[in-house]
């Protein structure tokens, strides 16, 4: 055979060097050992793991309906109250057809299908997004079918398109798929393509949402494209493996030789061509020389697979969604505002800096070139004339808004709450006036108080922070009157139109970095971390530098429950002992690690959040991005080189430690012998280990279907709740943050895209895999709907999500790069699978080029088309009055939203009898400067959008 395939007359010899009589074969053999489990504890693992997720779907089938509080609390939050009349006429219809079951089902599907699709039902403001959720699916497993509806939509879209447009029809704008209404615009009712479905869950989700769901329909279809291949690969090893010179039958043995013998251990008493007795036979762990250019296709035609058909495709519908996205949100405050952060502006007698005009002045002049700025700063930024006139609001924080923040807190957390439960306590049960609402030790002490003195202590309350609110608006509007006080570190400009504003990015963004500053397009304000916001550099430093130590010691730590798994692994030793043992050990060992490593690794995801934010996060998108990066570098070290490949690269040492420094590096490479090939196969044959691992995080996604957290957590304030108001405080939904999930969201799936580097090695990795983001998409799915409500932060976390799937591409190429080299010791093989490592680079080049949201294609391309439907290609920017960008401090919303009686009854009656109430739950009005003059045209901006 020719040299440019393999080495075959490489020395059959191993290593010579022994530690207290045990080789380093032995050494690599035991480190085997510890991480293989036994195949039919994987499928005992993944038996329990398949009843446990039919179980789970019949209970959350059955309690889905009955309990709406826990399982459907974003719908709660937004569906009104109806009147009671309907509802008598309801239960009376009914009565009469209780007789009749099938008249009376029919009756109900025929009211359920009389429903709204989605709560609320009011328009959309002109420009801006509004969070919605869709009514509760009919039926036991009525939650399943718009799933598989998805299904279908998203096998059609790989269906060529040319192949469609000969039986299909072009679509009608009159489709009634579509929605007629003025204030919605292309939003289709029953979508026929993947992009009309995304399109409908992005206006009811927002993009956070959406984005989530892309990845994980990314991550699923590409595993289940890879789990065909795999079952190839798969018959193919086994082939190779028991019927060509290329590959072996050995299997693991369980016990350590202490001799020097180069013996393949057997496994006693069992038949080594039994998948089930030596699963290592669909493993590359035997395979050696040109056995080896099938894994190297393989690896290959999968790259192609990430980069054609999976993450390509994938951008280029990502983009149209964010186009989308940007039209939908127009007419924010934040699409129109601009974030400078790395200033450095203080009170100053030679830069003529007094007041916070003079500072707002000096940062309009940083941005449009105009005013008073040094000489460096002028020519760093060369002005814009045509701009001078544009009229901008600068907002920073001119206060310290710690005491207001405080304040409110105080307000949100005693006075409001401890007034509302008074209230609803005597309106609710229609008793008892002028009765004192406090425990027995306020009794006692005399501080005891009526729910009227409670009233009034809210009402008091929330007029000083009101007065506290004005007294800082007031000094942001009058600059000129106010002396700067400490150091400008950041500042939100805000222009007219959101097309301006994304000119002035492109214009001067790289002129700013050049001069020190960072600019961007600023987050919607409640995903601003003000208190970091306001620190400056210098103090933003220090926190970093001292966050990223914590880090360390944080993933040090982590990385010790890894040892403790070692021994878990090989707890089936004692089922020899007895047939109980057998039974019972067998399940063990493959529940436990998993089991072990999910609860260690449970609060490793909150424990860098909170060093993230402590560190110095500006946003929570740049929050977000910071821990997915880390946690994906951890998991990478301590599950994949830590797990993989040190301890037994650590025994290859100690067989050649005594021959450094007195052999050559050739001479103790041959000395070696066949020491490589079995270093690849510990650490191809510990990727079993994940077999195991998979049951495990699959069980714990079907629970969260449950919701058992939660549920543990509201079972006993829904058990002794005593007004309205405390019931719908249970049934708040919870917040969803893209990287932050619950135990288990995006911060997870860096482990599972790690998994992609097993692929071409132990293709049952992948299968496995596949079965878990297949369960991850059917809940989370359902959770994003139903339970989880949305703080958007527009998609931030994209880019590292696609990034973090490049690089474990990147990781797969090294692995077989390394297992070539060391089984074949041939140079040209080892390029050869070195080749797709380059057309991940060339396609990464391309995608930054062409599909980047913040690249000069797509930059181009929303410029051209943003003002031309929004009403603002018409409009002279410097007749246009710009908005204010606001701290969510000083906004009209600051009070509890969604904590009250949603019967109107009982509000009623509570406003009769305490008319305080009204000024409580009033809002103040923002005032002409929270609106924009831009003058929209919303028909006329729904025509264009349809051509």
């Amino acid at each position: 055979m020719h040299e440019f395939i393999a080495r075959q007359d490489a020395p059959k010899s191993t290593s010579t060097g022994t530690v207290q009589g045990i080789s380093a074969s032995d050494f690599i053999q035991q480190a085997e050992d510890h991480w293989t489990v036994s195949a039919t504890s994987i499928l005992s693992a993944w038996a329990t793991c398949a009843g446990a997720m039919f179980a789970i779907i019949l209970v959350y089938s059955l309690v889905r309906r009955r309990w709406k509080i826990i399982y459907s609390p974003r719908m709660k939050l937004r569906k009104p109250s109806r009147p009671q009349e309907d509802k008598a006429a309801q239960e009376l219809a009914e009565q009469e057809l209780k007789d009749n079951k099938a008249a009376l089902r029919k009756y109900r599907r025929k009211m359920h299908d009389e429903k709204p699709e989605y709560y609320p039902t009011y328009p959309n403001e002109d420009g801006k997004w509004i969070s919605r959720a869709p009514k509760a699916a009919y039926g036991f497993f009525g939650w399943m079918k718009p799933g598989f509806k998805e299904i279908i939509i998203e096998l059609k879209s790989v269906v060529p398109d040319w192949l469609r447009r000969l039986g299909g029809k072009k679509r009608n704008r009159k489709d009634p798929r579509y929605d007629d209404n003025e204030d919605e615009i292309d939003v289709p009712h029953s979508p026929k393509t993947i992009y009309e479905h995304d399109l409908k869950t992005l206006h009811m989700l927002g993009l956070d949402a959406v984005v989530y769901l892309l990845f994980i329909r990314v991550l699923k279809y590409l595993f289940a494209s890879i789990s065909v291949l795999s079952v190839l690969l798969a018959t193919a090893n086994y082939y190779i493996n028991t019927q060509t010179s290329y590959g072996g039958t050995s299997a693991m043995s369980s016990s350590i030789t202490t001799s020097d013998s180069d013996q393949s251990p057997k496994l006693s008493g069992k038949n080594e061509t039994d998948i089930l007795d030596n699963p290592q036979l669909l493993t590359a762990a035997n395979i050696k020389s040109n056995g080896l250019i099938v894994h190297i296709s393989f690896e290959i035609i999968v790259t192609l697979l990430v980069i054609l058909n999976t993450v390509l495709k994938a951008s280029s519908h990502h983009l149209a969604l964010l186009k989308e996205w940007t039209h939908m949100n127009y007419n924010e405050v934040s699409s129109k505002t601009l974030m400078v952060t790395n200033l450095d502006i203080s009170y100053s007698d030679s830069k003529k800096i007094y007041t916070v005009a003079d500072a707002k002045e000096v940062i309009r002049a940083y941005l449009l070139g105009s005013g008073s700025i040094n000489k460096t700063r002028r020519a760093q930024l060369k002005g814009n004339h045509e701009r001078e006139n544009i009229n901008t609001k600068i907002w920073f924080s001119v206060h310290n808004m710690t005491p207001l923040h405080a304040k409110m807190e105080e307000f949100k957390e005693k006075y409001f709450k401890e007034a509302i439960k008074a209230v609803a306590l005597e309106t609710f049960y229609g008793k008892g006036k002028g009765q004192f609402y406090d425990s027995f030790t306020d009794m006692i002490c005399g501080r005891a108080k009526t729910a009227t003195s409670r009233v009034n202590k809210a009402v008091e309350e929330k007029r000083e922070i009101e007065a506290l609110q004005e007294e800082i608006k007031r000094d942001q509007k009058h600059v000129k009157s106010t002396d700067l006080k400490g150091t400008v570190t950041s500042a939100f400009i805000t222009v007219p139109t959101a097309k301006l504003a994304r000119e002035i990015l492109k214009d001067r963004k790289e002129d700013f970095r050049q001069a020190g500053y960072y600019l961007q397009m600023a987050p919607r304000s409640h995903n601003v971390l003000w208190k970091n916001l306001e620190q400056d550099a210098k103090s933003r430093h220090s926190h970093a530098a001292a966050g990223k130590i914590a880090l360390w010691i944080i993933c040090f730590i982590n990385t010790v429950p890894v040892m403790f798994i070692v021994l878990l692994t090989n707890v089936g030793v004692k089922k020899e002992e007895s047939a109980f043992y057998s039974a019972v050990f067998m399940v063990l060992e493959g529940l436990l690690p998993a089991t072990v490593a999910a609860i260690f690794s449970y609060m490793l995801p909150y424990m860098m959040r909170r060093v993230n934010r402590w560190s110095g996060a500006l946003t929570r998108g740049q929050l977000d991005r910071a821990c997915i990066r880390q946690l994906f570098v951890f998991l990478l070290l301590s599950n994949f080189v830590v797990f993989s490949l040190l301890g037994v690269l650590y025994e290859t040492y100690l067989s050649i430690s005594e021959q450094i420094g007195k052999e050559s590096f050739q001479a103790i490479y041959q000395s070696l012998g066949d020491l490589p090939a079995k270093v690849t196969r510990a650490y191809i044959s510990n990727s079993l280990y994940w077999l195991s691992w998979y049951p495990i995080r699959s069980i714990v996604m079907w629970l969260q279907m449950l919701q058992i957290p939660r549920l543990i957590l509201t079972g006993p304030r829904l058990l002794f709740f005593k007004t309205p108001n405390e019931l719908a405080e249970v049934a708040q939904a919870d917040r969803f943050e893209v990287g932050f999930r619950g135990c288990t969201m995006v911060l997870t799936y860096p482990l599972d895209r790690i998994r992609l580097v097993y692929a071409p090695l132990a293709p049952l990795v992948a299968i496995c895999a596949t079965v878990h983001f297949w369960s991850t998409h059917i809940v989370h799915t359902n959770s994003l709907k139903y339970i989880n409500d949305t703080h958007d932060t527009d998609g931030a976390i994209w880019k590292v999500l696609i990034n973090r799937l490049l690089a474990a591409t990147v990781l797969m190429h090294c692995m077989m790069v390394l297992t070539v080299a060391l089984k074949t010791r041939s140079a040209m093989m080892a390029i050869g699978a070195s080749v797709p490592t380059i057309l991940i680079l060339w396609f990464k080049f391309y995608l930054t080029k062409h599909y980047d949201s913040d690249g000069e294609v797509f930059a181009k391309a929303i410029d051209k088309d943003l003002g031309a439907g929004d009403g603002e290609a018409d409009s002279d920017p410097t007749t246009m009055k710009a908005p204010w960008y606001k701290h969510e401090l000083l906004k009209s919303d600051w009070m509890p939203k969604g904590k009250t009686v949603k019967n109107e009854s009982l509000l009623q009656s509570a406003m009769e009898r305490f008319p305080k109430l009204a000024e409580l739950f009033s809002a103040s009005d923002d005032g002409e400067d929270s609106r924009s003059g831009s003058g929209r045209q919303k028909k006329r901006r729904r025509r264009r959008r349809r051509k």
